[in-house]
């Protein structure tokens, strides 16, 4: 049976935090201009697709290659879809990922969604008043289950 490596990252924040945010790299696949930038991201459970602003877009010499509608917590607008990759902080690049080019919030330059953060395991622990946040690809066969974890530890209380 072949071995499965995972490749993972995590970030500790020094409180609770409200955002969960990582450096990645946005790679243009078109191959016009520059290549590759570093940017903020913003992990978001909420966002199926994720997104890029325009100045990113510009900046890779982005070519659209079609249109979507987009969701916004109050508004519904079209937007560009770009191809691109993108290079995490476990050192994985996610290939095709179609997103879509809309203005996001300050200081994020890639809003990174499900489409993303379903090719591996998302964890978010809020232990000892800090959040811990970590991600891994592939994910693991033995699924995380707080739900079992929390009657273990119950049961072992009794």
């Amino acid at each position: 049976m072949p071995k499965t490596y995972h490749y993972a990252f995590k970030n500790t924040y020094l409180g609770l935090s409200k955002r969960l945010t990582t450096s990645v790299e946005i790679i243009s696949i078109s191959g016009i201009g520059n290549n590759r930038i570093t940017v903020n991201a913003l992990w978001d459970t909420g966002a199926t697709s994720s997104a890029v602003t325009p100045d990113v877009a510009r900046r890779l010499s982005l070519v659209p290659i079609g249109r979507t509608k987009v969701n916004g917590v109050n508004n519904v607008s079209m937007a560009d879809i770009v191809l691109l990759s993108v290079g995490l902080p476990n050192q994985t690049i996610i290939r095709d990922v179609h997103a879509a080019v809309c203005n996001l919030v300050k200081d994020v330059d890639l809003l990174i969604g499900m489409d993303i953060i379903t090719t591996g395991d998302f964890c978010i622990s809020n232990g000892e008043g800090k959040t811990l946040f970590s991600f891994a690809i592939p994910p693991f066969v033995n699924k995380t289950d707080l739900y079992e974890k929390a009657l273990a530890v119950n049961n072992r209380n009794k």
